[in-house]
């Protein structure tokens, strides 16, 4: 489906402006992008594939395959002749249209191009930031449905732009916020003021972090559903290689999807309403080992409770988020010289309860137990087994029922993971918001 740009005098200042607040210029393509311009070439037959970025005087290739790119100037692209239309353009033969055969990328002077075909790049405000461009030394025809697909990943290619500066508003709002909170610690000489501006400050930033991720889902969404769309049309044409390209790119969707989800958990554990009812914690544990019973079978996993568990106050599907999150750690971070076994144990303190969730593997370094469940943090991030969200999660819920999470050395090998949870709910940590 084709877009139309509607030019105004001033519309190109408006153009650049929004091109230079994507920050691509100049900077390295991510393999997303170089993935999807390698399937663009692959959809057109095996042209050499550019993605393009342009600018006041010149034309970047951010990114190309099957020839080494550079920038060049604008007067001398054949892209910038009509990728502010918002059409695709094709032309089996440059040579035999009036408009592209003096071009220097048709004449000889830069390149004998014959086959030339490009999509726009067009942001959600409309802007043309450039095109998605495959061509060839040879006379070459593509069918509706290759020029179809071209334009799909023009499309793919916005999405993950926008990614880009959705993922850089969130890290720079999270630089501006945590020099607030260092101003407000400073500034302030009574602690509940400062308290009181901090809890404000965080609920903003967990908003802020639902509205990015539910932003990020549809794009994301269209991505995976084309790179699909397009192995399901053209798996069978593909070669070893190409099949490996669509492969990665898949994953990274995949991986970006899987971020974005435990995102959104994350900001709901903290900012949704939460319920105060009497809680059966043997129910809970029921539920989790039902809601796990795949990832528990396909492991080889024991998960077993110790006893018979106690009732709590607090919210039933953030208790049974948290003993889910706590055990799928357990799993995937098992010891790879033995099975899983996992067990969920409590016994009483005084004011409260002590349920422990306790495994056979990796086990956390002492080094590393302080800073577990900050956001992000990860023991192995080599591993790519996680994002760093499912503690701070586990975190966020404990303290929204008033209690207290600890992290502990297995003696026999392991982790164990302790939630002091009070019998009533203290303070303002455990309303019901």
């Amino acid at each position: 489906m084709s877009t139309l740009v509607i030019e105004r005098p001033d519309r190109e200042l408006d153009r650049l402006a929004a091109l230079h607040e994507y920050r691509l210029l100049d900077a390295p393509a991510d393999d997303e992008l170089s993935a999807v311009v390698r399937v663009a070439a692959m959809v057109a037959g095996g042209a050499n594939a550019s993605l393009n970025l342009i600018d006041e005087n010149r034309q970047c290739q951010l990114t190309t395959t099957g020839f080494q790119g550079g920038d060049s100037a604008r007067s001398d692209s054949m892209c910038d002749i009509a990728f502010r239309d918002g059409v695709v353009v094709y032309l089996p033969d440059a040579r035999r249209s009036p408009v592209y055969a003096g071009n220097p990328w048709v004449d000889g002077r830069m390149a004998d191009v014959r086959f030339y075909t490009s999509a726009p790049l067009i942001s959600p405000s409309g802007h043309a930031l450039g095109t998605l461009c495959v061509f060839d030394s040879v006379v070459k025809e593509l069918s509706g449905d290759q020029l179809a697909r071209l334009e799909d990943l023009a499309q793919v290619i916005v999405g993950l732009f926008e990614r880009r500066r959705q993922a850089r508003i969130s890290a720079d709002l999270a630089r501006k916020t945590k020099r607030a909170h260092a101003e407000i610690a400073e500034r302030e000489s009574q602690l509940t003021a400062a308290v009181d501006e901090l809890r404000r400050s965080n609920d903003e930033l967990e908003g802020f972090a639902a509205a990015v991720s539910h932003d990020l889902v549809r794009p994301l969404a269209s991505a995976s559903g084309f790179l699909e769309m397009f192995g399901q049309v053209y798996g069978e044409q593909l070669d070893e290689r190409g099949a490996k390209w669509v492969t990665g790119a898949g994953r990274a969707l995949n991986r970006m999807q899987e971020l974005v989800q435990a995102l959104l958990e994350y900001a709901r554990a903290g900012h949704a309403p939460r319920q105060s009812v009497r809680v059966d914690l043997n129910d809970v544990a029921a539920q989790m080992r039902a809601d796990l019973r795949a990832l528990i079978v396909s492991a080889g996993a024991t998960v077993t409770v110790d006893g018979v568990l106690p009732s709590v106050d607090g919210d039933p599907t953030l208790l049974r988020q948290l003993l889910q999150n706590l055990v799928d750690n357990a799993i995937k971070y098992r010891h790879p010289d033995r099975p899983p076994a996992v067990s969920v144990s409590c016994t009483p303190e005084p004011g409260g309860w002590v349920v422990a969730v306790t495994d056979n593997g990796l086990g956390i370094p002492p080094e590393h137990r302080d800073r577990v469940f900050d956001m992000f943090a990860q023991v192995d991030p080599a591993a790519r087994k996680g994002h760093g969200i499912g503690l701070s999660t586990c975190m966020r819920i404990v303290e929204r029922h008033g209690g207290l999470i600890e992290v502990d050395g297995n003696p026999a090998g392991g982790t164990v993971i302790r939630l002091r949870l009070p019998t009533w709910p203290r303070g303002r940590a455990a309303s019901s918001r």
